[in-house]
């Protein structure tokens, strides 16, 4: 049998395992090329990747895989270090954008491990939930919104031309297709969907807010342009209960356990910025607070 995974994604997968693998010494070399080498739960660990991650998958594979499929599939990891090998020797990898490219997956690694780690620890049971919610129920409410549909447009006289099409048509989602100028929205009928007050522009939000229900408002001039609006119906503040709130909760709880180890590890690590560099980043300059 052969199986086969695509060939840059295992090229891929075998430079990350060449920079960030860290397995036993007591494993035997599977292959060598140069001054890399895999060994067998570096294999083991690549062909599981191959199969899914899936562990039963990838020992369904070795058992049906006689001695020359096996050097098939381990051919393309050799193939990878190869290229890598010679990549080195190039230079490559302490060129500026590949060393950060490598220096970063090497750091979210670590911190994905770190995570998985301390996370075993936390108390994530139904009643720390439970506990959690009820010290913090004000964290849970959905609040009040506005069900919004626009029309964006680049001057007055389009926003104009568009309510009057829609008074004439009462067909906003065809005039939206017609004259909105917003990518996100336009083949949508206009729609914003559920808009919470304050954010929105200004203008905007206050439009929204004095609308009645399935009136045309506008034109209202914002930052972007020009908006026909139209409030398709309201939703009140309303408290979540527990069921609701349950994945924002095991959020909140995931985030206070992080928090806290945050501040643990500021303690123990000095974190400088560099205010000075980082105003003027890539030569752009900052802007002023409040401009």
């Amino acid at each position: 049998m052969s199986y086969r995974k695509p060939a840059a994604a295992i090229l891929m997968s075998a430079v990350i395992m060449i920079f960030a693998s860290c397995a036993s010494a007591e494993d035997e070399k599977i292959i060598s090329v140069g001054s890399e080498s895999l060994n067998a739960s570096e294999v083991l660990q690549m062909l599981t990747a191959t199969a899914g991650g899936n562990p039963m998958v990838m020992n369904m594979i070795l058992a049906q895989s006689t001695l020359k499929d096996r050097k098939s599939m381990v051919g393309q990891m050799a193939d990878a270090l190869l290229f890598a090998e010679e990549a080195k020797t190039k230079g490559l990898y302490t060129r500026p954008d590949l060393a950060f490219q490598i220096k970063w997956q090497v750091c979210q690694i670590l911190l994905k491990a770190y995570l998985e780690q301390i996370s075993a620890s936390w108390d994530m049971s139904e009643a720390a939930l439970h506990k959690y919610y009820d010290a913090h129920k004000a964290e849970f409410v959905v609040k009040p919104a506005a069900h919004v549909r626009h029309i964006l447009t680049e001057n007055e006289a389009d926003a104009l031309n568009a309510a009057l099409k829609i008074y004439k048509s009462k067909d906003f989602a065809k005039i939206a297709a017609e004259y909105s100028r917003d990518p996100n929205t336009s083949k949508n009928g206009g729609d914003l969907g559920w808009v919470e007050k304050g954010t929105l522009d200004a203008a905007v939000d206050k439009a929204v807010e004095e609308a009645k229900i399935a009136s045309i408002v506008g034109p209202v001039k914002s930052e972007y342009g020009w908006h026909i609006l139209e409030v398709t119906e309201r939703r009140p503040q309303k408290q979540m209960n527990f069921d609701e709130a349950r994945e924002a909760v095991i959020q909140s709880v995931q985030r206070t356990y992080i928090d806290a180890e945050l501040k643990k590890l500021k303690g123990k690590y000095p974190v400088t910025i560099n205010e000075k560099a980082l105003s003027n980043l890539g030569g752009v300059k900052a802007p002023e607070e409040g401009k």
